[in-house]
């Protein structure tokens, strides 16, 4: 190791007191902080407004905690992840299945004797459970999440321990401990959901062996405990989901601190062939570099690694890595929803950054259909520690109306595999395991109230409840009626939703009667005409599955597809879609006439059937009043894109004869036939084979739009993004009709983005002549004219095959390969691809990052212009990162770079593999016709995945046209960066992005 990255990291060790004179990975051992006694911690935490952490449970009570629920009489269930990280070190294997740790996770029940609010006594309710991580109450019980299964517990002889354990469901896959099921939670539609994770597996259903196994990926789940039944949904986050008043469902994903699940994911697979936005959105600024108010010191450990990954390059992916004062591992995200703190505070998001030691408090604000999320504290977090040992994870809306905190207070809590094998060994990732704590954090001058004791409250009692301003009490009340199928409260339930003053309070009752299977049409119909848009919004969903035998109820909805509200049109245009009737599309195209700039609420309408979608655009083309602009052409796009990937001669001569009938044919032609002949590729098709009768209206007005647009390409008259919008019209023309124009564009006299068009629009042909045509340009082709070559030989099988070859000949000398584009060949899925990169390339782009961080220390010694630094960013950086308003949104954002210092910021351009999100590995995509796409995935929906790439558009393949999805584990951005840019240079560029 070099002493010139070494010895800053010895000189903060030994300031600290914590170092001898031997260097780590020798024969010393890190140093390690000393954990802080249970009676101490007031003294480490650093709690803003007034509130405070008060201590209510700690070891030897409660261990390991990572979740909490309560029953009906306040029990406090406590669920402790005693195996994490593993239980045997010397068996745990990284990046495979780990079916054989030892089943120590535990479920405690807390007791508080003396009703003072602080636990008192703990009993061990269940053990031998396998990763636990989650916990809920139902029918007297809980059900908790425990890879592979998902349990039901219960003691039903007062002892205190479960005499039940009854297996629900099982198949969730055991690999990943920090990407497993987890956090059930009793959600206002009667079911419970699951945050599922990222590990996937295939669910089986024990009680039901005829029902088919359920596979999931990236997905969250929900079962309707009434009958047994289980779903996927979409989510697919990390730890923990939090849900507000109205049932709307937030989840965190390690870097990303809030994401909104705009919808399930269910009823848009009604339509396979229209690519809709990714429904879990991201609803505050995410990356991999967002900034946290960090006040605990940096473990020795964790720097030297951060330091050692700079010279020395991991092997293996890094999505968990952790560096100091950014978010790595948000977790447990809460929407505050009791009434014990300020109102202002009600609807607010709390995560845990279990990295950093800190807790953040992040304000919600509706924002359309979706939300937006900021940090609601300027300077210090909410709640910090400056004890490494804090581990908060998650937290609980208590029936006292604060949150509790569960702290898993652990020396370590990096994953294993994220930490290199000599320094983990020197770790003690057990540690801890034995401590754990549990904190109220509780407003100025709170005093906790009695506990509830709902499980004898009347069926008149459990009603009033549902008034509560208190969100447990008001979920509880409808649990318990529900589970009991109270039909006594059915009465005084319809009162409530006719006359409460409470608008929660009607909600409530409207999904309790729909709960216990007495909600009336009449009972829907007035909830329909609610004073509330939250109940208007409720209420249509509910109507929704019973409108295809109920009229009443089919015209109650269809009204409101004029609600003032957008979240009830929005909600509409969902219900609407399963419904065959001329008063549907009536009503689809009220809400597209208000809302068609709205890319949720487009997305709900278009979700109905492809021959819905049919009669839409026929009705939409026809109407000169439909929205103009920007979001009128998206919306033409759109469904005529569905018509060209649902590939119907009879459709698709009805929308051309809908759009030539359209007063305003011309000025709609462009969008037109760009969503026709994108949905057409789709199908494998393009304009003219889509028409093949030459005499045809439909056939001739082709050849005149794609004959224009081949005098467009030509003229030069034309300002160049005239002419690349004709050559992006070229595409949608047989390859033999383009070949010859758009190979006449590849020469040095035409405008460079001229040239880059016509190559991205050779490459999206599957015609095997493509990689000649492309081969034959490299020579008079420009250093940038290259890349877009290279990104189009790679984008099919068998012109990487033409490019090898053409490597190996010399025709294209390999040293003219940028390591963005080895590093998919490197890589590739295919041995002898592979083999052949490694003979022309070798084993990767660099052995070692360690010359280049040498070579480029000096830079942090300079102090560099910033306005210089902006040339070389447009020059470098700009075509994968945003920053100051440039750039593109390909690799992180790096307005979050601006609180680094400068050594960690040039470790990360040196080495971009260090620290890698899952959300910017690069992917590769192939398609059953040979295509093959390299890129981030950057949507992921029903209908397909949306790819990401390095200087060309945004790509979207139907799944049905999908035949492998393979990661390269690695990041997009190459390594070898610094081959362009000088010391100087460097200096510049950390000046302009550090600039205040």
């Amino acid at each position: 190791m070099h002493l010139t990255i070494l010895r800053p990291l010895r000189c903060w060790f030994a300031a600290l007191g914590l170092i001898s004179t031997a260097l780590p990975g020798a024969e010393e051992t890190f140093p390690r902080f000393a954990p802080v006694p249970p009676t101490a911690v007031g003294e480490t935490l650093r709690v803003r407004h007034g509130f405070t952490m008060d201590l209510i449970a700690a070891e030897p009570l409660v261990t390991s905690p990572v979740a909490m629920c309560y029953d009906e009489n306040g029990v406090a269930y406590v669920v402790e992840m005693r195996d994490y990280p593993y239980t045997d070190r010397g068996t745990h294997q990284a990046w495979k299945d780990n079916t054989t740790d030892a089943p120590i996770g535990r479920i405690r029940m807390l007791i508080d004797r003396d009703g003072d609010g602080v636990f008192d006594e703990s009993i061990i309710f269940a053990d031998n459970l396998s990763w636990p991580t989650g916990i809920c109450a139902w029918r007297g019980g809980v059900i908790v999440t425990a890879t592979p299964d998902i349990w039901f517990l219960k003691d039903t002889d007062g002892d205190h321990r479960a005499d039940v354990r009854e297996r629900l469901f099982t198949g969730f896959r055991k690999y990943n401990i920090q990407a497993v099921i987890n956090t059930p939670l009793w959600t206002l539609d009667n079911r419970i959901t699951f945050a599922g994770g990222t590990n996937g597996g295939q669910v089986q259903t024990i009680n039901h062996p005829e029902v088919a196994p359920l596979k999931i990926l990236r997905n969250d789940l929900r079962i309707d405990p009434s009958n047994g039944r289980i779903e996927a949904i979409a989510g697919g986050a990390r730890f923990g989901h939090g849900v507000d008043d109205w049932g709307n469902r937030f989840l965190c994903n390690i870097r990303n601190p809030a994401q909104h699940v705009v919808f399930d994911g269910t009823l848009t697979a009604r339509n396979p062939l229209l690519p809709v936005p990714n429904p879990v959105f991201d609803v505050r600024e995410s990356g991999d570099q967002l900034p946290v108010n960090r006040i605990s010191p940096m473990e020795p450990w964790r720097d030297f690694r951060a330091r050692r990954w700079v010279a020395e390059k991991h092997p293996v992916p890094r999505s968990e890595l952790v560096a100091g004062g950014v978010y790595t591992s948000a977790a447990g995200i809460t929407i505050y929803r009791g009434a014990a703190y300020p109102a202002e505070y009600r609807g607010q998001a709390f995560v845990a950054e279990v990295a950093n030691n800190l807790i953040q408090r992040q304000a919600v604000e509706a924002d359309g259909v979706t939300f937006k999320v900021a940090v609601a504290d300027e300077g210090p977090e909410f709640i910090a520690s400056t004890d490494t040992w804090f581990r908060p994870v998650n937290f609980v809306n208590a029936p006292d109306g604060t949150l509790h905190v569960l702290d898993m207070y652990r020396e370590t809590i990096e994953h294993p595999w994220s930490i290199p094998d000599d320094i983990r060994a020197q770790l003690d990732l057990e540690s801890g395991r034995d401590r754990g704590r549990i904190y109220r954090l509780a407003p100025p001058g709170f005093r906790a109230p009695k506990p509830p004791r709902l499980g004898s409250a009347s069926t008149a009692e459990l009603v009033a409840t549902l008034a509560n301003p208190n969100g447990w009490w008001r979920d509880t009340a409808q649990r318990l009626l529900v589970e009991r199928q109270e039909v006594a409260a059915v009465p005084a339930l319809r009162e409530g939703l006719t006359a409460s003053p409470v608008e929660l309070a009607r909600l409530h009752a409207l999904w309790t009667l729909e709960g216990i299977g007495h909600l009336r049409v009449e009972d829907l119909a007035m909830a329909l005409r609610d004073r509330s848009g939250g109940v208007r919004e409720h209420a249509v969903r509910v109507a929704s599955n019973r409108m295809a035998t109920e009229s009443r109820l089919q015209a109650a909805v269809l009204a409101l597809a004029r609600d003032p509200m957008i979240r009830v049109r929005y909600q509409v245009a969902f219900a609407i879609g399963g419904l065959n009737s001329p008063e549907a599309i009536e009503a689809a195209w009220a809400i597209l006439s208000t809302d068609a700039g709205d890319r949720w609420v487009r997305a709900a309408v278009l979700s109905a059937p492809p021959e819905q979608c049919i009669k839409l655009a026929l009705r939409v083309l026809a109407d000169p009043a439909r929205p103009g602009g920007a979001a009128g052409a998206e919306l033409v796009r759109q469904l005529t894109f569905v018509a060209g990937a649902q590939n119907r001669p009879a459709n698709l001569g009805a929308v051309f004869a809908a759009w030539q009938g359209a007063p305003d044919a011309g000025t709609l032609e462009p969008a037109f036939w760009a969503g026709l002949g994108d949905g057409l590729r789709q199908a494998g098709r393009n304009l003219r084979t889509a028409f093949p009768d030459v005499n045809s209206p439909a056939s001739q007005t082709v050849e005149r739009w794609l004959g224009q647009a081949r005098a467009r390409v030509t003229d030069l008259k034309l300002d160049s993004a005239a002419r690349e919008a004709a050559i992006r019209t070229l595409t949608h023309e047989g390859f033999a009709g383009a070949k010859d124009t758009l190979m006449a564009l590849l020469q040095p006299r035409e405008p460079a983005s001229v040239q880059a068009a016509a190559v991205k629009a050779l490459g999206g042909f599957s015609d095997p002549s493509v990689a000649a045509v492309l081969l034959e340009a490299w020579s008079r082709a420009t250093p940038a004219l290259r890349e877009e070559l290279l990104a189009a030989l790679l984008a099919r099988k068998d012109r990487i095959v033409a490019l090898l070859a053409a490597l190996e000949s010399g025709r294209v000398p390999p040293g003219q390969v940028s390591g963005a584009r080895r590093t998919p060949l490197l890589g590739h899925a295919d041995a002898a691809i592979k083999a052949r990169a490694t003979a022309l390339f070798g084993a990767g782009v660099s052995a070692s990052r360690r010359e280049a961080v040498e070579k480029y220390q000096p830079a942090l010694g300079q102090p560099g212009d910033a306005t210089r630094g902006a040339k070389v960013f447009a020059a470098v950086c700009a075509p994968c990162h945003r920053f100051n308003g440039r750039g593109f949104d390909l690799g992180p954002n790096l307005e979050t770079t601006r609180g680094w210092d400068r050594e960690k910021l040039l470790l990360n351009i040196l080495d971009p593999n260090r620290e890698v999100a899952a959300n910017y590995l690069a992917y590769t995509i192939e398609t059953r016709d040979g295509g093959i796409f390299n890129g981030l995935i950057a949507d992921e929906n029903a209908a397909g995945l949306t790819v990401r790439r390095p200087g060309l558009a945004d790509e979207t393949v139907l799944r049905q046209n999908l035949l492998r999805v393979t990661s390269s584990a690695q990041s997009l951005m190459p390594e070898g960066l610094e081959t362009a840019i000088s010391i100087a240079e460097m200096a510049d560029l950390l000046a302009y992005l550090l600039a205040p």
